[in-house]
């Protein structure tokens, strides 16, 4: 009995808790993954469907000087997985020299009427059409090039991901609340989880009570 009574009371705690117990169970956004920014230093740079030469290669191969995005920490082999162009094949880490660390995505809305989408972090690259609409969501990298281009990761068609946009038409998305916490406690409409567990704390209390009447009743009779 003093098991369930002490999980009744930690449920009861958690609902009262607020914003950080909120947090612990439901966390707003997941971890972003680790992804780095790369530039190809060899001529022409052979894709493939695995970690080593032994794989298949996957046409085409990169450009001397094309940017990437791709895993940011290798294989046993130094191989790297990528997350832009060919998502989800091989490249050799000996022939990727590294741009930008940081390893986190932010969301983005277009502030232009219409923002080009080009094939690297600045005008003088090409165009990969269609362009950003004015309002658009989308995301990107959370740390620009040097002259403040992002790369984009989500939200644009496949033939995007891992081209470029200026910053300068971008405005950051702050992201809502997992929670909301005040004198009633944490909202069941933002925090399922909670709620459930709030529901399953009642319930338990409730049969604690019950069988806390029973034995009450039955030693008067």
């Amino acid at each position: 009995m003093a098991l369930a009574v002490a999980g009744t009371a930690g449920g009861l705690m958690l609902l009262a808790g607020g914003a950080a117990e909120a947090a612990a169970v439901t966390p707003h956004l997941a971890a972003a993954p680790k992804i780095c920014r790369y530039e190809v230093t060899a001529s022409s740079l052979n894709v493939r469907t695995g970690p080593g030469t032994r794989w298949d290669t996957v046409p085409p191969p990169l450009a001397h000087g094309k940017h990437l995005g791709a895993d940011c920490i290798t294989s046993q082999s130094n191989w790297h997985q990528l997350r832009s162009n060919q998502v989800g094949m091989w490249v050799s880490g000996q022939y990727l020299k590294l741009i930008s660390s940081s390893g986190r995505s932010c969301r983005y809305e277009v502030t232009a009427s219409s923002l080009n989408v080009r094939t690297g972090p600045g005008t003088g690259w090409d165009t990969t059409p269609p362009p950003l609409k004015h309002g658009q969501h989308i995301t990107a990298d959370c740390r620009g090039s040097e002259s403040g281009w992002r790369s984009l990761r989500q939200s644009v068609p496949a033939n995007q991901i891992g081209k470029w946009s200026s910053g300068a038409y971008l405005k950051p998305i702050t992201p809502s609340r997992g929670a909301s916490a005040g004198a009633g406690g944490t909202s069941p409409a933002t925090n399922p989880a909670l709620a459930a567990a709030g529901l399953g704390a009642i319930a338990l209390g409730g049969g604690v009570a019950v069988a806390a009447r029973r034995r009450q009743v039955k030693g008067l009779s």
